[in-house]
């Protein structure tokens, strides 16, 4: 009977969890609060998001950059699934990379291939997916080679950024997110290359990671000495949310800019006055985030493992001719040293809220109108576990 009531203690626990995060994602900014711990330390929530959230809705798991030619290849793990991304000469598909033969992967890492071949029996494939070798199988009784193809997952390539969607039930990502790629036409980001990456293995819920990366409040605190006294938290500010996607600024002091920015990269040539005013923090639902700034666009990667640890890629994506420049590795090594003080000091206390949010005595905390990020958060999450309605997208 124990076990009976463990299971029955539990079932209580996410019931009672999913009231409260439908309760509050009801609430207008004004009474906003975060979420419930329980949201950010539960597997049973984490799988629910999982389905509903990660597999339902659009993730970005690479850049056009990375596959520039026909065969480039690059592999990865993604919510359960083994996936190669390619470019197979007309477009970038995204691939289960699992053999149909008995299951092991055709392929590992990146690079460029012509045909993708499975090490444990030599059954190889087309840059499509086609079976086209299956050695010795002459003897297996109506085997159709035609009828062993690569199930592919359904992708978009939106600004340059390769999207999957696992489930297939997504609607339309291009047309959801079409005013965002107006707003940032001037950083030209499919044009843009990887200038360096920075990895980290996070031990915190991947909605912490997007919390933090959408708000600047917390420059007086983590970033005092680093971003908040030339771009303090009581001026920033983020818009009325759209159902796909949300963006925010980090504006400048008036008497530094543009001097700001001149830290030793060339600034992109389409780059305005007005986009020299403030950085530029962009969300597309659920964790594609992107930092813009005049001489460079930082994409950061999340992928989360488990209610406690996501993993992050920080890169840097920078104009092509950057990269050609004389002194281009050591200005990127002064950036990136820069810039991974600045995440530590993020990650740092962001470990520290996973541990709290598990103490018996926390509950919702109320939220700054410098949060108005996580109250729009908040209402996606909800509406996508619980079916909350997101009518107050809007103050």
């Amino acid at each position: 009977m124990g076990a009976v009531k463990e299971i029955e203690k539990a079932s209580s626990g996410i019931d009672e969890l999913l009231h409260e995060v439908q309760r509050i994602g009801a609430l207008p900014l004004q009474r906003a609060e975060t979420l419930p711990p329980g949201a950010y330390t539960s597997q049973a929530f984490f799988d629910l998001e999982v389905k509903h959230v990660f597999k339902a809705g659009w993730t970005s798991v690479a850049h056009v950059s990375q596959l520039p030619g026909t065969g480039d290849y690059l592999s990865l793990n993604w919510l359960g699934e083994q996936m190669v991304v390619v470019n197979d000469g007309a477009r970038i598909r995204v691939l289960s990379r699992v053999c149909l033969h008995r299951w092991a992967p055709i392929c590992e890492g990146k690079g460029n291939t012509s045909t993708f071949v499975c090490p444990f029996h030599k059954w190889s494939y087309t840059l499509e997916g086609r079976l086209i070798g299956a050695p010795l199988m002459d003897q297996a009784e109506s085997f159709d080679p035609a009828s062993c193809t690569l199930p592919e997952f359904r992708s978009e390539v939106v600004d340059g950024f390769v999207f999957v969607n696992v489930d297939g039930t997504a609607d339309p990502l291009g047309p959801a997110v079409a005013d965002m790629s107006e707003a940032l036409a001037n950083y030209e980001l499919d044009r843009l290359v990887a200038g360096s990456v920075l990895e980290y293995e996070c031990k915190f819920n991947w909605k912490i990671m997007v919390e933090t990366f959408m708000e600047c409040y917390h420059h007086i605190g983590p970033h005092a000495d680093t971003f908040e006294p030339d771009f303090p938290a009581k001026i920033s500010y983020v818009e009325d949310s759209r159902l796909a996607w949300t963006r925010g600024f980090g504006v400048a002091r008036p008497e530094v800019v543009p001097d700001v920015w001149d830290v030793g990269l060339p600034r992109f040539p389409k780059i305005n006055a007005k986009e020299c005013e403030a950085f530029g923090l962009y969300l597309i639902y659920p964790f594609h985030m992107l930092a813009t700034f005049p001489d460079r666009v930082v994409w950061f990667q999340a992928q989360p493992v488990g209610p406690d640890v996501t993993l992050l890629r920080c890169q840097q994506m920078l104009y092509p001719d950057t990269k050609a420049l004389p002194d281009f590795p050591k200005m990127m090594e002064i950036q990136d040293k820069t810039f991974d003080v600045i995440n530590l000091e993020d990650i740092s206390v962001n470990e520290k809220q996973q541990i709290g949010a598990k103490s018996g005595f926390v509950k919702p905390g109320r939220l700054s109108h410098l949060e108005k990020a996580i109250w729009q958060l908040n209402q996606y999450v909800a509406h996508k576990i619980t079916g909350t309605s997101r009518t107050l997208l809007h103050r």
